[in-house]
């Protein structure tokens, strides 16, 4: 293992007691939890500060450049927490834009905080006029993206914007096998699910019905402004599926480190025994245990059609 703390490797002149990695693919920062046995009392004297840059990489998982956000005494231990975002994505801002396009809005966010900007599968859009009610830039960011059908993570200082139905089709890039023997959990509440959706706005009604068959109607009242039909019906189309896409979803416990996988990305599940859920899977989230040498795996089945 290496752990570059601010561009220096440090692994030999720390003792890790406990180090976590958890990978999002949407909704939430990358984060790392590294607990350092420190009776020599070496992290005060090193003075630490907010926003230092931190890495761990153990073979082929890496977690890229994190941002530290504290480091916390306690019981001989040094708690470090760090974040895949630097500090300044949590102030709170006020901005409003006419005419504007949805990856100017990205760019202007992403270089604000230092990062680069990467897109996938996404559909420039333009807004008549678009309003930061006093929230933060990443906040702001998930409700547009939430409205266009998008997700974004931020990796190794970049954010990366995606179209989730496309993310979703993509040709599985490896295949699971879940065993008897394997610690896993289903869940499956589809049928829970909504069938249709109509979003209003004062001035638009928006609607979509998921090829799903199921009768029950997501109602939305939006507060941002609506400058077209097409648009409500755009909308309608990408909260429908944020309301649903979480319906069917897994966990599966491994006893190694699953450093091939990344969320983001499909897999190809194959379940010994419950071939009912075999098929693609859309990874969500995945931690690391870099001193237990274990993953935890979270996935969803893609929704289909929208």
């Amino acid at each position: 293992m290496k752990i570059i703390y601010q561009g220096v490797n440090i692994f030999e002149s720390v003792s890790v007691n406990q180090c976590y990695h958890d990978m999002y693919a949407e909704k939430h920062a990358d984060e790392l939890v590294i607990r350092f046995n420190d009776t020599r009392r070496l992290w005060d004297g090193w003075q630490p500060k907010p926003d230092d840059t931190i890495e761990v990489i153990d073979g082929a998982a890496k977690t890229g450049k994190m941002f530290v956000e504290s480091l916390v005494p306690e019981n001989g231990l040094q708690t470090l927490r760090a974040f895949s975002t630097p500090a300044t994505v949590r102030d709170k801002r006020g901005k409003s834009w006419e005419t504007v396009w949805l990856l100017q809005l990205a760019q202007e966010i992403a270089a604000r905080h230092g990062l680069s900007l990467e897109t996938y599968e996404v559909t420039d859009q333009v807004y008549e006029y678009v309003n930061q009610a006093n929230i933060s830039d990443f906040a702001f960011l998930q409700q547009r993206c939430t409205l266009e059908g998008l997700g974004f993570l931020v990796y190794d200082g970049k954010l990366v914007l995606y179209g989730e139905a496309a993310m979703e089709a993509q040709a599985p890039v490896k295949e699971l096998t879940i065993t008897p023997g394997s610690t896993f959990e289903y869940t499956d509440n589809a049928l829970a699910g909504f069938g249709s959706v109509e979003v209003k706005n004062g001035g638009f009604v928006g609607t979509f019905t998921a090829p799903n068959n199921l009768s029950k109607v997501l109602t939305r009242v939006l507060k941002v402004q609506i400058s077209s039909q097409a648009e409500a019906d755009r909308y309608a189309k990408a909260l429908l599926r944020d309301a649903n896409k979480g319906q069917t979803t897994g966990v599966l416990w491994a006893d190694s480190l699953m450093r091939e996988y990344a969320p983001g990305s499909v897999i190809m599940l194959r379940t010994e025994g419950a071939g009912s859920w075999n098929g693609p899977a859309f990874v969500t989230r995945l931690r690391h245990d870099y001193v237990g040498g274990s993953s935890k795996l979270f996935f969803r089945r893609p929704l289909e059609g929208y």
